[in-house]
């Protein structure tokens, strides 16, 4: 019998399984007993007569027992080192499941890995026997543990999974504060003889003593692999166990197409049972938070009322209908824009009557409550076709509970979109009367709708007054000699009247709006994500201003956009001067 002084020889000839039983609340312990009783004492002859499970789900909440079997074990000796034991369990998805045992070193993807509680106490089951030696015992621990199968993120075809448990001896408590500093040197245990002892005077050295232990110098010898103490015991063999989708998920957003100031969303999700079943699956449980925002749930009528009972190939759509917190009037900069939606759905499969595996899916997704654009623009017709022709424009939003004067001046917009053809949606939003001399700025929000990365930069051109070529009249080149035939003399490639003209019509062209912005960089953007900055412009004369476009260039293709549709900017000088 091994002693307490040799933690080593613990889990020396110890094995460990794991069993998957097809009842939930079957008992494992039971019928190891049986099989002991029969005569059987090998472990995998014993688990042989236990039903497991032939078919697994993703994301399904599966109950695992993980079996230790201990030899020549007292009860001293287990309630030593039990507190002192961690089992953990490893779940393995591998493709495809015929080629596990012949190929152990196959590609594996982890899809989860949990220890069992210590505060767990195992199920002990003792079982003494007659040997050659005299009498010896086996010892099996029995532990229960729930693991979740999450999908693989890599495409298996035929996937399948391996449930691999291991178990290792933890130091105890007063080992660990003993040596709290040095892992390596004992107490009472003399240093190794340094070899430059004979240098230690050197006053070259600058007071630094060399040292070289002769232990480094040394011969290791190995020992044996039978001396070695075994502190960690893992599962050798795992049985595969085929696993399927029982069913799928996805949800939808499309907003209302009416004319209102308040922007609404009506979500779509869809639960459809994969056809890898034959039988029913209850769909109990479907839960769907908005963090920001207001959601109706449109499918609450006779009929559409969960528990839903559902076979192989069925769809079930609900309907949800998502209002955000904010009003038109809310700046569209704010990252509100973006809210999160918390969706939760489980089910129950039906395989048999002492069967019914639970299946849970949860995830968190984005909803972008970008204000509706214009349906009724149409295509581009074909008497007029331009390049970077947006696909919609932006609707005019009704003044709610404001009324208008016929000889009122007309309402001037402070916010504007615009939808490029590459996939992205951007908005300004700043004030309409601004002070001359005063610099002020605009709002820019992007939100990225395309399927890759992208990374833009703005750039603001102002407006310059056009210059018609057509007004200028040409007239005969003073430098032109009168005297010269014409059939030996070539005409003047450029006419320095015309020249002339050029220059004199650029001379006081000065921009009334300019942009303190640069260069803006944005980006790189992923998929759905939104983006705030500040574009900062500079009035420099008084009434209506305008800048020639908004050029948004991508950085990754050098394509470039010019934004026209912007903000009306009106410049007065009362504003600065406060009266």
């Amino acid at each position: 019998m091994p002693s307490l002084e040799t933690p080593g020889e613990f889990l020396r000839h110890a094995l460990l399984d794991t069993v998957v039983p097809h009842a939930a609340n079957f008992d494992v312990g039971r019928s190891l007993t049986a099989a002991l009783e029969d005569g059987a004492d090998d472990l995998p002859s014993i688990l042989s007569s236990i039903c497991q499970r032939s078919l697994l789900f993703f994301d399904e909440s599966l109950p695992v027992r993980i079996i230790l079997r201990l030899s020549n074990c007292t009860d001293q000796f287990l309630k030593h080192y039990l507190p002192r034991l961690e089992v953990r369990l490893d779940v393995f998805a591998v493709d495809p499941a015929e080629t596990v045992v012949d190929n152990p070193s196959q590609a594996r993807e982890i899809i989860f890995s949990g220890s069992v509680d210590p505060r767990e106490e195992p199920l002990v089951i003792f079982n003494e026997f007659d040997c050659e030696e005299g009498t010896g015992n086996h010892v099996y621990l029995i532990w229960n543990i729930e693991a979740f199968l999450k999908r693989p993120r890599n495409r298996l075809s035929n996937p399948s999974l391996l449930f691999i448990a291991s178990t290792s001896l933890n130091p105890s408590e007063t080992t660990q504060q003993e040596y709290p500093d040095d892992d390596y040197l004992p107490p009472l245990v003399p240093a190794s003889t340094n070899v430059f002892q004979s240098l230690s005077g050197d006053r070259s050295l600058a007071q630094k003593e060399p040292f070289l232990p002769a232990s480094r110098l040394l011969r290791v010898v190995p020992t044996t692999a039978s001396e070695d103490p075994i502190y960690n015991v893992r599962q050798q063999h795992g049985r595969p166990f085929r696993v399927v989708p029982a069913a799928s998920a996805r949800i939808r957003y499309s907003r209302l197409n009416i004319y209102s100031g308040l922007p609404t969303t009506v979500a779509s999700l869809d639960f459809e049972v994969t056809p890898y079943l034959s039988c029913d699956v209850v769909f109990d449980q479907a839960e769907v938070r908005l963090s920001e925002g207001t959601l109706e749930d449109l499918s609450a009528v006779q009929g559409l009322k969960l528990p839903l009972a559902c076979r192989p190939r069925d769809d079930v759509t609900l309907m949800y209908k998502l209002t955000p917190e904010y009003g038109p009037e809310t700046n569209l900069s704010s990252t509100a824009m973006m809210s999160m939606l918390d969706i939760s759905l489980g089910a129950v499969i039906l395989l048999a009557d002492d069967c019914k595996p639970r299946v849970t899916m949860q995830w968190r997704t984005n909803v972008d409550f970008s204000l509706p654009l214009n349906p009724i623009f149409g295509g581009p017709s074909q008497a007029l076709q331009r390049n970077n022709r947006p696909t919609s424009l932006p609707m005019p939003q009704a003044n709610v509970g404001t009324g208008s004067h016929p000889n009122s001046r007309p309402s001037l917009r402070e916010r504007a979109y615009s939808v490029t053809g590459a996939g992205v949606t951007i908005s300004f939003s700043g004030p309409t009367r601004v002070p001359v001399g005063i610099p002020f700025s605009w709002d820019v929000f992007i939100v990225n709708r395309s399927t890759a990365p992208r990374k833009f930069a703005l750039i603001a051109i102002p407006r310059r007054k056009r210059v018609d070529p057509r007004g200028h009249v040409a007239r005969p080149s003073s430098s032109s000699i009168a005297s010269r035939k014409e059939d030996l003399v070539a005409e003047a490639v450029t006419d320095e009247n015309i020249v002339h003209a050029k220059q004199k019509a650029i001379m006081g062209q000065e921009a009334e709006l300019i942009s303190l912005s640069t260069d803006i960089r944005v980006g790189p953007l992923l998929p759905g994500t939104c983006h705030s900055t500040e574009l900062k412009l500079l009035p420099l004369a008084t009434g209506p201003l305008h800048l020639e476009a908004v050029r948004l260039v991508d950085l990754n293709t050098n394509e470039t956009t010019d934004i026209r549709d912007l903000p009306d900017i009106l410049a007065d000088e009362q504003l600065r001067t406060g009266s």
